[in-house]
């Protein structure tokens, strides 16, 4: 391909270096930006594109939940471009392609679309819920396309009854890296948990629809999405040293997605790791180290792993490396990277949220309010307006910063809190790790002790790095 119709690849790694010889690990976050992913000169890449539409007896009530599920269809295959592989799939407690009728994929074109819309307005809802053969069925579907771009849409309104103990699971283990896969959720009696796994190991987002009327707009875009991922597949090849090893790596961001499980050994001590496709954005990965401090001789630095991109077999952009130097100065070895403290303050506030959520199951309405109430201040320190929009759904803010639960609360706002928790912020402007780097070991750098713990902290931190605890006293000069 010309070097001016290849997309631009652009990484960023971010750390703090600096390691204390009781530290046992290294954070770092990588930044992943692809940039003029239009169209190749090539042509557009195959892509296939499935609506899996929960069918079960329950979509029936109120009837305009499956009229919703109908419109919405009709309205991803409207916007469906010419030549996309396509399927519209009947879900009950089991999976029927209803368009086309059989295998293969039909392909999309004027005709084609016109049947299928057809089809849809036909959806009757009866039947169980079985996740799993849906999951199964557009499996065997994209194995049967040539298509490398394969993108599915998920919805459902109940529990994943119909299913034996663990079908999910070994479905999700057989589809992992086969297809990508955006859940949604509709009406008040269906478990977050099942569209968060979904999404989690087939790389995807997971939400609920808070009203029927918003559905056909949230498939549109999520089909016209996938349409604009035009890079198949990206990897990350993540290798260590003797004295080195990758505890996790995560996605963080446009969504929080562990992904560690998706590793595959290579030689020596790589892994790597499939991303999916990509069109023109940014994604964010945070990678933890476990490391061998003893190993590590003082006062210089020390490689502990490199991370390289790939696209097909050509590795693009450089490589980056994560080093560790190891020292005495506690003045530098305790302060934060401010990229890793975003990623871990994000991990609090989804916790806080979880944790409110659960608490609201059980009727502790105190336990709830006190973890929202966590998860407020975290939400506003982020600058994450999102999750501060739906928390506001279920609660409501004093003046004096305590927080009351609604009356009414339907559970289709509490999924969609829980579901998007996931969802992180972005702020592009933390300084990359050379800027910390640069900081002579002598540098004077002005840290106060957390109350909790007694280590360094940055004056300005929210969170303390070794603690994970707010490192001052509430109303403590800074």
């Amino acid at each position: 391909m010309p070097e001016e119709d290849r997309p631009s690849f652009t990484l960023q790694l971010s750390q703090n270096k600096y390691l204390a010889p009781a530290d046992d690990r290294m954070d770092v976050v990588l930044t992943v930006r692809v940039g003029d992913a239009g169209v190749p000169a090539a042509g557009l890449p195959p892509t296939a594109e499935l609506l899996l539409v929960d069918c079960s007896s329950s979509m029936d009530w109120p009837p305009t939940k499956i009229e919703a599920a109908r419109h919405a269809c009709r309205a991803a295959i409207g916007s469906l471009r010419d030549g996309v592989l396509f399927g519209v799939v009947e879900c009950t407690s089991r999976a029927r392609l209803v368009y086309p009728a059989e295998p293969p994929l039909a392909v999309a074109g004027e005709r084609t679309r016109h049947e299928a819309k057809a089809a849809a307005s036909g959806l009757i809802a009866g039947g169980g819920t079985a996740m799993s053969t849906w999951l199964d069925l557009a499996r065997e579907l994209f194995g049967k396309t040539p298509a490398v771009i394969r993108h599915a849409v998920l919805l459902t309104d109940g529990k994943n009854e119909s299913d034996h103990r663990g079908a999910l699971d070994a479905a999700l283990d057989r589809c992992r890296g086969r297809f990508a896969c955006d859940a949604r959720g509709i009406g008040d009696d269906w478990d977050p948990r099942d569209l968060q796994r979904i999404a989690s190991a087939l790389r995807g987002s997971a939400d609920a629809v808070l009203e029927d009327a918003e559905l056909a707009g949230d498939f549109r875009r999520l089909v016209e999405q996938a349409m604009g991922r035009t890079v198949p597949d990206l990897r990350l090849r993540m290798t260590t040293l003797p004295y080195s090893r990758l505890r996790f790596v995560k996605q963080v961001f446009p969504t929080e997605v562990e992904l560690t499980r998706q590793c595959q050994a290579k030689e020596g001590r790589a892994l790597e790791l499939p991303t999916g496709a990509w069109g023109d954005e940014l994604r964010e990965y945070h990678l933890c180290l476990d490391v061998d401090a003893g190993e590590l001789a003082r006062y210089e630095d020390r490689l502990l792993g490199t991370v390289t991109l790939f696209a097909g077999d050509e590795p693009v952009g450089d490589q980056l490396a994560v080093v560790g130097y190891l020292t005495d100065d506690l003045a530098l070895s305790s302060v934060p990277d401010d990229n890793v403290a975003r990623v871990t303050g994000q991990a609090e506030l989804g916790r806080a949220v979880r944790a409110g959520w659960e608490a609201f199951e059980r009727d502790d309405r105190v336990t709830a309010a006190r973890e929202w109430s966590t998860a407020v201040q975290r939400a506003t320190e982020l600058g994450n307006a999102e999750i501060l929009k739906r928390l506001g759904r279920l609660i409501d803010v004093h003046d004096d910063g305590t927080v009351a639960i609604k009356d009414g609360v339907r559970p289709r706002d509490g999924f969609s809190l829980v579901l998007g928790s996931t969802i992180s912020t972005y702020t592009g402007s933390a300084e990359p790790a050379a800027a910390v780097a640069a900081a002579p070991p002598e540098a004077d750098v002005a840290l106060r002790e957390c109350v909790h713990c007694g280590r360094k902290v940055r004056p300005t931190a929210k969170w303390c790095r070794h603690c994970g605890e707010p490192p001052f006293e509430a109303g403590a000069p800074s």
